[in-house]
């Protein structure tokens, strides 16, 4: 359960979003604008270029990014994690 939750869940969600945004960052900061040249918007938009454009093209790599060293941070925080109920546990804190 606790490989699903702090490494399976963020690489799953960084590969959904990577697909989208990594292409859209790296062409990005290759044409040094944003939107990139070429990209299909669905109305009117003001393209930013300088350091605008760069640092929301820098934002669209990030995410996938903080997800990806979620991930290994999370690998090696599970050996810490309980992994069963202790003998002595007080169930009535639980109450409420």
């Amino acid at each position: 359960m606790w490989y699903s939750l702090f490494v399976g869940i963020p690489l799953f969600g960084a590969f959904i979003i990577g697909i989208v945004t990594v292409p859209i960052g790296y062409k990005g900061i290759i044409h040094k604008q944003f939107p990139p040249k070429g990209m299909k918007v669905y109305k009117p938009t003001k393209i930013l270029r300088g350091w605008k454009g760069n640092l929301k093209s820098v934002f669209h790599l990030l995410i996938p990014t903080f997800l990806i060293l979620f991930s290994i941070w999370g690998y090696f925080q599970i050996d810490q994690m309980p992994h069963e109920v202790p003998e002595d546990f007080d169930y009535s804190v639980c109450k409420s």
